[in-house]
């Protein structure tokens, strides 16, 4: 096997040859950090979770029927069952009129598999092996309601049957041994009736069809066959005479089922046949810590009290207890769900077993996914549930339909909830749907709105081992409230590292929350899985709309405010400005955008800001979204705040933006970032989402140091070659949900690393999910970005000074180009290093000119190393067929984000460097190294080659992590056995 790897620096920088210490690295000191502040249980990162494999929209079916269906017609995905094998997905359409299908037989690459009309717009729909039921309504007018039952063949998908019902239906459910079907006939009320404000009661009165299934020939049902159960006279309701039933479920046993009669703020329990055992009032709650006033600011200090809950859907923990969604409707909605004792032999039968209380609504804020704008409505809406046993588990599940999430609990026992994880959806996530047998999860989500790129989806998950890769970001508990309320939070769209610190940045929303905050990140928490955690925030004096935040060494920010557009007819834009605050949030200078500039600007302007330096010695550099009039590109601005005794200086580059040919589209800059004293990196997208999204890159520039335009005309500004550093777009997709438009927040932080964060808008013509990325070693994202000047003497790191274990080593590895260390200027040998970046060390070491061109990769070695992904390049090294260091795993993924084991390390080493007839010893230098392990020829290699030596009781530990040190030492000794 040929390698071919750069020479060694190792006599040319006279380090010694001798090391002090085994492999084994010694214990280091870290300074102390402050306790995390509290999240709720279930966000930690680690056991099973339902992760998210794919998000196929709704018109696909549209589609796959007739290719030529207009793709942005209104099509939609509410309730949805299976078919009996599993493999098809069926949900209901009323936008479309009919039933859509999605083959889920890979569950990772659901397939849109057509679509069937139906007699009227289809409200439920439930598949058995001998049917697919679905019921419609067929709509006159509400004093006059008519439905309708089809059944339909699940394998040729024709219609079998249909049969009238008496009145309009809402839900339905089979029984578990497929003989029953129940209907919750609603006969929904008219809102705009005036004599009753909307009201109750508004009859003809609601009812529960029973339908027999037992049958051999469906098509001999007809109308008098359905029986009617009457549900008016109930006593404890609102209106009695009118119950307005909503949602029906079986219990698991078959023997019972439960109904809401949502308006009447009811629950309603049967025996198998549909006949009434009991019922109870859903009863009211006060709940507080909430937010009701829509305000455009996030504040968890208002109250509800004595709100009737009215819930919506309803389901079964076991055979004695249900849980109901309340969503509220004309009166109420608690924006909780609880739990009710439903056995109606029991004295406590219809009591509240668990109350959500305001916890369910806190979700909705931890997850930066609460809208604002219905906080005077029902809040983030819990409107559908579903509950069902995985394995030893028994989960429930409450969608947000304004949230847009799924909030997942153990409900093992019914009297405890526990909140194990949120599933960010599309808008609207109405249709629930278990399929234990074969671990996955179905929401299927209502809202499409073409215009605006909300669109109906049906999104897949399966349960499995470890963190869910989603959500990415969520707050901790704000300091010195209520236990258990966190930090409210929505719309990033910028980002800076915060001075001196490592693993922390600074992120801030735009003017979506007036007044502006800025809030403090911490990136540690997502190291393994789970989401990075907004740990504090500071409340600035005055709202802005803050496209863009740099923090100073001197602990003040700078911020890039958008302006508007001027409305009374004149051309330009007001307020684009600089914004300098103090550490306490207090203003204390603004700088507005030169006239000349702004006049050419309308509604997008400032878009970023960066800076180097510090105090009176800071330089800024600020990002235009988009052309000004009469231009052809957009403006970098330049500002330095001490020029010009004090007033400042403006400088001019110019940035040309990528072509679009999309109607309706356009492409902008959305975030400014400085790698270094004359590299910029910035954030160009496009305005599209979802499957059409084409650009979300980060290009860098080298800026020169001298030859800005000082003045405003176009002709004197350069225009900057810009480079390419990353596509953003393989990494939005791999978390395999819907894709974001406003991915805005761009930064490098001290520990090295670039991340970025897109902007949810609030919640508001978007899914609300906020995806946060961390895209990898800034070495590696720009390496490819141009440096002035020759290289610069090699300086040691800040913790590998001379004496310290591993010296030689690590600077070693400085000198041969394999490492930059942090931006901070420390290289962390104690910390652990992932597969991805180990493999990176050995491909800059051994193959230092490889490269891998994207254009002509047909497909990824691996799927969850998408091309532009970070460490692209050196793990399509080490699998190139001609090096062979890896094969991934039995599942084809590389699983590049994992800690790297010592055993694997030495494997990646001996693999690449090809050591010629080695044979290993028959027996192990290592008594934790068996001779049949899959690793011990390379093991036994390393040793024999003095690479690795072990710890002092003999062991060699081989599925514990490598850390930084230890990779050093094992690749310069290494290197010295080739040059000697």
């Amino acid at each position: 096997m040929s390698t071919h790897r750069r020479l060694s620096g190792a006599v040319a920088l006279g380090l010694s040859t001798a090391l002090t210490g085994a492999f084994a690295a010694p214990v280091l000191a870290v300074p102390a950090v402050p306790a995390a502040p509290a999240v709720p249980a279930g966000e930690a990162a680690d056991g099973q979770a339902f992760h998210r494999l794919a998000t196929l929209p709704a018109y696909e079916n549209q589609l796959a029927a007739d290719e030529e269906a207009d793709r942005s017609a209104a099509t939609v995905a509410e309730i949805s069952t299976v078919t009996a094998d599993g493999n098809t997905v069926i949900h209901t359409d009323a936008e479309a009129g009919g039933i859509g299908f999605v083959d889920i037989t890979d569950p990772e690459n659901p397939a849109a598999d057509g679509f069937k009309p139906t007699d009227g717009p289809p409200t439920s729909v439930y598949a058995t092996e001998a049917f697919i039921i679905v019921v419609t309504d067929q709509p006159e007018d509400f004093e006059h309601p008519v439905g309708k039952v089809e059944f339909w063949d699940p394998e040729t998908r024709e219609l079998i049957h249909g049969v009238e019902l008496k009145g309009q239906p809402d839900s339905i459910d089979v029984s578990p041994d497929g003989s029953t079907a129940l209907i919750a006939m609603e006969n929904q009320r008219d809102e705009d009736r005036e004599d009753v404000d909307g009201g109750l009661p508004q009859l003809p009165a609601g009812e529960l069809a029973v339908i027999d299934l037992s049958g051999e020939d469906i098509t001999s049902l007809d109308a008098d066959a359905i029986l009617y159960t009457d549900l008016t006279g109930l006593d404890g309701l609102d209106t009695p005479q009118d119950p307005e039933p909503e949602y029906v479920k079986f219990s698991p046993d078959g023997t019972r089922a439960a109904l809401t009669l949502q308006e009447n703020n009811g629950v309603v329990v049967f025996d198998a046949e549909g006949t009434v055992l009991d019922h109870f009032s859903a009863g009211a709650v006060s709940v507080d810590g909430i937010d009701t006033t829509e305000d455009g600011n996030l504040s968890l200090t208002d109250s509800i009290t004595d709100t009737v809950r009215e819930p919506d859907a309803i389901g079964w923990i076991g055979n004695d207890h249900v849980a109901t969604a309340n969503e509220g409707d004309w009166k109420g909605g608690s924006r909780g769900w609880t739990v009710f004792n439903a056995d109606p032999g029991s004295e406590d039968f219809g009591s509240v077993v668990w109350d959500a209380g305001n916890t369910f609504e806190n979700l909705a804020h931890r997850y930066g996914q609460f809208p604002e704008h219905r906080s005077e409505n029902k809040g983030s809406e819990p409107e559908g549930l579903t509950v069902e046993t995985y394995g030893d588990t028994t989960y429930a599940f409450v969608g947000s339909e304004r949230g847009n999430f799924v909030a997942v609990y153990n409900v093992n026992d019914p009297a405890n909830p526990v909140f194990t994880q949120l599933m960010p959806s599309t808008n609207g996530p109405e249709g629930l749907l278990a399929i234990p047998e074969r671990n996955l999860m179905i929401v299927s989500s209502e809202e499409d709105d073409a215009e605006v790129g909300v669109r109906a989806t049906v999104q897949v998950y399966r349960l499995g081992e470890g963190p869910a890769a989603v959500p990415t970001l969520k707050s901790a508990d704000a300091d010195g409230a209520p236990a258990g309320q966190p930090i409210t939070w929505s719309a990033l769209g910028a980002l800076s590292a915060v001075p001196g610190e490592a693993d922390q940045l600074y992120a801030a929303p735009d003017n979506f929350l007036s007044p502006s905050r800025i809030y403090t990140v911490d990136t540690t928490t997502g190291n393994d899985g789970g989401p990075a955690t907004i740990t504090s925030e500071l409340t600035l004096e005055k709202g802005y709309d803050v496209e863009g935040l740099w923090a100073d060494a001197d602990g003040t920010f700078w911020l890039a405010v958008e302006g508007t557009a001027i409305t009374d007819g004149e051309a330009g834009s007001e307020g684009n400005r600089l914004v300098h605050v103090d550490a306490e949030g207090q203003e204390l200078a603004s700088i507005d955008l030169p006239a000349e500039i702004a006049a050419g600007l309308r509604g997008q302007g400032l878009e970023g800001v960066t800076g180097y330096g510090s105090g009176e010695d800071v330089v800024l550099y600020a990002a235009l979204q988009r052309e000004a009039a009469g231009e052809d590109f957009a403006r970098i601005a330049k500002f330095t705040p001490a020029a010009q005794d004090g007033a400042g200086a403006w400088e001019w580059f110019g940035y040309e933006l990528e072509p679009t040919d999309v109607e309706g589209d356009w492409i902008g800059l959305s975030e400014i970032t400085a790698v270094d004293e004359d590299t910029l990196a910035l954030i160009e997208r496009d305005k599209l989402n979802g499957p059409d999204a084409a650009l979300k890159k980060v290009f860098t520039v080298d800026v020169p140091a001298s030859g800005a335009a000082t003045d405003a005309p176009a002709e004197e500004v350069e225009v900057l070659e810009k480079t390419e550093a990353i596509d953003v777009l393989p990494e939005l997709r791999t978390l395999n949900g819907w894709t974001q438009e406003k991915l805005e927040g761009l930064a490098i932080a001290g520990n090295g690393n670039v991340y970025a964060v897109t902007d949810n808008d609030g919640v508001e013509d978007a899914t609300g999910e906020t995806v946060f990325l961390n895209l990898g070693a800034a070495a590696d994202v720009f390496a490819d970005s141009g440096q002035p000047g020759g290289p610069e003497p090699v300086k040691d790191f800040a913790d590998n000074q001379p004496g310290s274990v591993y010296y030689a080593p690590v600077r070693w590895m400085q000198s041969a180009g394999v490492t930059t260390g942090y931006a901070d200027g420390t290289y962390r040998k104690g910390s652990e290093i992932t597969r991805g970046e180990s493999v990176a060390f050995l491909q800059r070491y051994l193959a230092p000119g490889y490269s891998a061109d994207p254009a002509d990769q047909d497909t990824p070695a691996f799927p969850d190393v998408p091309v532009g992904a970070p460490h692209f390049t050196p793990i399509a090294w080490a699998a190139d067929e001609a090096n062979q260091v890896t094969t991934g795993y039995a599942d084809r993924t590389f699983r590049p984000g994992h800690d790297v084991t010592r055993s694997e390390f030495v494997t990646f080493l001996y693999r690449a460097a090809g050591p010629e007839d080695y044979t290993a010893p028959a027996e192990s230098a290592f008594e934790d190294v068996p001779a049949t392990g899959t690793h011990y020829e390379a093991i036994s290699w390393a040793a024999s080659e003095g690479l690795v030596n072990g710890y002092t009781d003999g062991d060699y530990r081989p599925y514990d992590p490598i850390n930084r040190g230890e990779v050093a030492k094992v690749m310069y000794q290494y290197d010295l056995t080739t040059t000697d």
